[in-house]
């Protein structure tokens, strides 16, 4: 009876915190919109910054950056990465586990995938140039596994490290 509670405890918290996310990003920050441009231009520049690191001339158009002679890539709100970050930290949040470990755990967790994705961006960039047709497999597939997946074993660790009980 008790790992029922458990259960639905769990599926309890994961409705409230489903709803704050809808109240809070889709009803009110994804219309004024600053939080998705911050992310994306931190993308774009970081994403630049590697290109540039690896000797390419590149272009930025709004949303667009490409190396020069191909037609970039552009990052829409969906690519941005927000709405697996909050996946991410709304699930340890509220799972089991120490408060003290969830205020590094999460900041963490959370700028490794941002980390991830600007290199997801940087690699999305060279597949266009040097390969276009395979540019919308890997973004839809490649890319959206691994970062998922290592969404799902940043879970697995928390789970495993720091939410079970203690023997």
């Amino acid at each position: 009876m008790k790992s029922n509670k458990t259960v639905y405890i769990f599926i309890l918290k994961s409705i409230v915190a489903y709803l704050l996310w809808f109240f809070i990003y889709e009803q009110w920050l994804a219309k004024v919109g600053w939080v998705d441009d911050f992310i994306i231009d931190n993308l774009i520049y970081f994403s630049g910054f590697l290109v540039e690191l690896f000797n390419y001339d590149y272009f930025i158009y709004d949303h667009v950056i490409g190396i020069d002679g191909s037609h970039g890539v552009y990052i829409g709100v969906p690519c941005n990465g927000l709405d697996l970050i909050a996946l991410f930290a709304g699930f340890i949040i509220i799972f089991k586990g120490s408060w003290k470990v969830k205020l590094w755990y999460v900041p963490l967790g959370v700028l490794l995938i941002h980390v991830l994705n600007i290199l997801r961006v940087f690699f999305l960039i060279l597949i266009e140039k040097y390969n276009p047709e395979a540019l919308e497999f890997n973004h839809k597939y490649t890319f959206t596994v691994l970062l998922y997946l290592f969404v799902f074993f940043g879970w697995m660790f928390w789970v495993k490290k720091y939410a079970e009980p203690k023997s």
